[in-house]
């Protein structure tokens, strides 16, 4: 079941796709299915899906995706986690061999947009912006000291990111978090993708086009640490709570691989296509 937010008529609002149109579970006929956002949908478990399902499957259309404005599909987590440098494709993890740990680092909420809405390059510090089409695991219930064996129960969702990065500010100290956190360098969307519409998470592929060029083409099963293991040592240091997100890293190709870089730039278009998730599309604004 896919699974959307929106803005429609003044309102917030979620809903199932169904037919290439909306069922506005958000809507009055369906308060006794109703939860506040899809972070509560998430929270209320395995059970509250399977309701969502049997009235999605029993109703219709009300909306069209023309009618709605996307929000994040979780527009409000508790925490966003990035896993940096995950896959078998750069030139220093090919060089160097696997490391020991995973590179974690944490996200803000406004550094991401929505599906449709546009990203934002910035002025002359800080227009290197990059690309990174991603995975992003949509935690589904609490958890603390997870155990790989049983961190996939832990997922209740799947969306996609990209996951933008400000190459201008790199080496302006030792952390990520500047490079990965301007406002809306990255974009999340459209809509979270129940975790049993997934057989395999990790044979999934992404695509990553810029005005139609594709730049990153690469499968899941490229990444350094998979999943069970993110989710698990993810939990041993912080308590992971239903509609987290973590975006699990990004295949090679990205703008700064190229010769010379190939830097999104105000009036690109830039699509993430996941197979069974979705496409992610967003044009590029100045600021």
């Amino acid at each position: 079941m896919k699974l959307v937010s929106f803005f429609h008529d003044g309102r917030e609002g979620y809903g199932a796709v169904k037919d290439d149109g909306i069922v506005d579970l958000s809507g009055a006929m369906y308060q006794e299915t109703h939860f506040a956002n899809l972070k509560g949908v998430m929270a209320a478990g395995d059970g509250a899906i399977a309701a969502l399902k049997a009235t999605v499957e029993a109703g219709e259309p009300t909306l069209g995706m023309s009618d709605i404005t996307f929000r994040m599909p979780i527009h409000n987590p508790s925490k966003i986690f990035c896993v940096g440098r995950n896959y078998y494709a750069y030139h220093e993890v090919m060089e160097d061999g696997r490391p020991e740990w995973p590179s974690i680092f944490p996200r803000f909420r406004d550094s991401f947009s929505s599906h449709d809405e546009a990203i934002i390059r910035g002025s002359d510090d800080a227009d290197q912006l990059d690309y990174e089409g991603e995975l992003v695991v949509v935690i589904g219930k609490q958890g603390r000291h997870i155990k790989e064996a049983d961190a996939m129960s832990y997922v209740g969702a799947y969306t996609i990111a990209n996951e933008g990065s400000v190459r201008n500010w790199i080496g302006r100290g030792t952390q990520n978090c500047p490079v990965k956190n301007q406002w809306r360098s990255g974009s999340m969307g459209p809509w979270i993708v129940t975790a049993d519409e997934i057989d395999d998470p990790m044979k999934l592929q992404i695509v990553t086009r810029v005005n139609g060029e594709e730049r990153q083409n690469g499968g899941t099963d490229m990444m350094i640490f998979d999943i069970p293991y993110v989710i698990s040592f993810i939990s041993r240091f912080t308590q992971l709570e239903p509609g987290d997100l973590i975006c699990t890293g990004s295949p090679g190709g990205s703008a700064i691989e190229h010769d010379p870089p190939g830097y999104l730039k105000p009036g690109d278009h830039l699509e993430v296509q996941i197979d069974g998730v979705g496409l992610l599309q967003n044009p590029v604004e100045a600021e």
